[in-house]
Parts: structure tokens; sequence; C-alpha cells
């Protein structure tokens, strides 16, 4: 019986949750998750390390875009370790927010401590690491990444056509 109470009040917690993230069922997802997702087999850390322009998100709303970059910062093993969000803040631009990331095995990222841990995964990314996709399995979030803000036209739609491959709303694609 206090298996059942502890399972319930987890549940309880979970919907409050998404509640507080501003809706709840599927409003916050952005991929049918019956779709067959994999992260890329071409992926290499140091490459793939450094800063990236966000030239598409998914979002509720435009005014929920962040309209920024993500910097992938290595760790001494030479796999990613941190994630830093930059965009615009009070006096300028700068860090937005910071995640100290695992990875367990390549082109796959995990943020926060379970049971809140989120997997973000490297969908694709051209051969020259100008462009990639990064998703979750969840549908949760996506992002199309660039090594320039303005660009690489043909790139970003092959990361469009990648998001849409894999279950991805494209309607609810905010490209920048």
């Amino acid at each position: 019986m206090a298996k059942i109470g502890l399972k319930l009040l987890a549940l309880g917690a979970l919907v409050a949750l998404s509640a507080c993230l501003g809706g709840a069922g599927d409003s916050l997802f952005y991929r049918d998750t019956k779709v067959a997702i994999a992260s890329s087999t071409r992926y290499e850390a140091d490459r793939f390390s450094g800063m990236w322009q966000i030239r598409g998100e998914f979002a509720e709303d435009k005014a929920d875009v962040i309209r920024g970059a993500v910097e992938f910062r290595p760790g001494r093993d030479g796999r990613i370790a941190q994630i830093a969000i930059f965009g615009p803040r009070r006096g300028g631009w700068g860090v937005l927010d910071e995640y100290d990331v695992d990875q367990p095995m390549p082109a796959r990222f995990v943020a926060g401590e379970p049971p809140y841990a989120t997997e973000y995964w490297v969908l694709w990314v051209d051969d020259d690491y100008r462009t990639a996709v990064v998703g979750t399995p969840s549908g949760s979030f996506g992002w199309i990444l660039d090594r320039n803000r303005t660009g690489g036209e043909d790139r970003i739609t092959a990361a469009r056509r990648v998001l849409q491959f894999n279950g991805y709303d494209l309607s609810r694609l905010v490209t920048q």
C-alpha cells in the first residue's frame, strides 16, 4: 500500500511540474513518438564542441524563442561535459544557463538527475560540422544549429528534413 501511495505522490508531482511549465498533455511535445528516432553515427566530440548559433527551435509562442547560441564544452576526457546557452539579457549578451551533462555514448547527452534527467541527441551533423540537429527522444525539444547566424540555406533545409523524418511537427518550428 505504501508503494502505491508513493507512486501516486510522484505522479501528482509530475502533473504539478507539467502545469508549472505552461501546460499539460502534448502541448509541450513537438514530435510523434511513434516515429523511430536515432542519434547520428557521424559524431566526433572534438569537432562538435564549440559555439553554435540557434537557427531554429520549437516553441509554443514565437515570443519564447531565445535567438541565441549554444556552446558545447568538452571535459578532460574529451567528451562533452557542459552545455552553455547564450542570449540577450539585461545589459547585453551573455550566458543565460549552464548545464553539466554526461555523455553516456557518442552523440547523446544527459542533463539532470533521474527521474528528471533529459536526454539530448545529435540527430544529424553535416560532413563539415557546420550545421547540426539536436532533439530529444520525448519530443519536448529540438534545435537546428549552425556555426554561423546566416547562410547555409541548403544545410538548414536538410536539417528541417531530418527533423521531419524523426517525427517533428515543422509547423511549430521557429527558424531564424
